[in-house]
C-alpha cells in the first residue's frame, strides 16, 4: 500500500509518501511544497495545485491519501487561508481518484506513539524508529506530513481487522512490535535500576555499621 501523507497550508505543504507492506515500512519520497511570502495569494494556491499535481502524476500507483483535519485556529485569517488552500488540496486529490482519509493531530499521535498527547520528540523518534531513518526532515511540515500516512497504515489496518477472521484478530502491526519491544526495554531498564538502588542502600547500611 503506497500512502501519501499531507500536511496542508499555504505558505508551506508538507507531503511524504511510503510504502506500506508485509507489516514493514519504507520511505518512498518527502518534502515540502514552498509558496512565495507576499506574493499574490490566488497565485500560491495554483502554486501549491501544480507541484501536487506533478507529485501525484510521478507516483500513479499511490493507493490513499492521509491529509490533517481541519481544526480551529484562533487566527481566523491564518484559517480561512489554510482551509482554500486544503480545498484545492483536496480538488486534486479528487481529480485523480484517490481515496483520502482525513485525520486530526491527536490521532496522528495516538496511532504512532500511542497517547494522544505525545510531545514532539516522542512522535518524531517513533517515525525515525519505524521508517528506519537516520534523521528526521528539518521542516515539521514534512515530519507531520510522514506521521500522517503511517496513522493511516494503523486506522486502516485496525478496520481491516474488526472482522471474525481470528487469524487476522491475531496479527501484530508494526507498531504493536514497536510498543512491546520498548516496553520490554523499560522493564529491563527499571529492573537494573532498581537493583543498582538496592546495592548501593546495602553497601550504605554496611557503611553504617562500621
Amino acid at each position: 500500500m503506497i500512502i501519501l501523507g499531507i500536511d496542508p497550508g499555504f505558505g508551506r505543504v508538507g507531503y511524504g509518501i511510503i510504502d506500506f507492506s508485509n507489516n514493514k515500512y519504507k520511505v518512498v519520497e518527502y518534502g515540502c511544497i514552498t509558496t512565495p511570502e507576499n506574493s499574490y495569494f490566488p497565485k500560491r494556491l495554483n502554486k501549491i495545485e501544480q507541484d501536487l499535481e506533478s507529485i501525484i502524476l510521478k507516483y500513479p500507483d499511490i493507493d490513499a491519501a492521509s491529509i490533517e483535519d481541519l481544526y480551529f485556529n484562533t487566527n481566523i485569517t491564518t484559517a480561512i487561508k489554510v482551509a482554500q488552500a486544503r480545498g484545492v488540496i483536496l480538488n486534486i486529490l479528487s481529480k485523480h481518484n484517490i481515496d483520502i482519509y482525513e485525520y486530526t493531530p491527536i490521532q496522528a499521535k495516538q496511532a504512532i506513539a500511542g497517547y494522544g498527547r505525545a510531545s514532539k520528540h516522542q512522535v518524531m523518534e517513533m517515525i525515525k524508529k519505524l521508517l528506519k531513518m537516520e534523521n528526521m526532515p528539518k521542516l515539521d511540515d514534512t515530519a507531520d506530513a510522514l506521521a500522517l500516512a503511517i496513522c493511516h497504515t494503523q486506522y486502516n489496518r485496525y478496520t481491516e481487522f474488526t472482522g471474525t477472521d481470528k487469524s487476522k484478530k491475531g496479527t501484530k502491526t508494526k507498531l504493536q512490535e514497536v510498543y512491546e519491544e520498548e516496553a520490554k526495554k523499560d522493564k529491563d531498564m527499571k529492573k537494573k535500576r532498581d537493583l543498582m538502588i538496592k546495592k548501593a542502600l546495602e553497601k550504605e547500611k554496611n557503611n553504617a555499621k562500621k
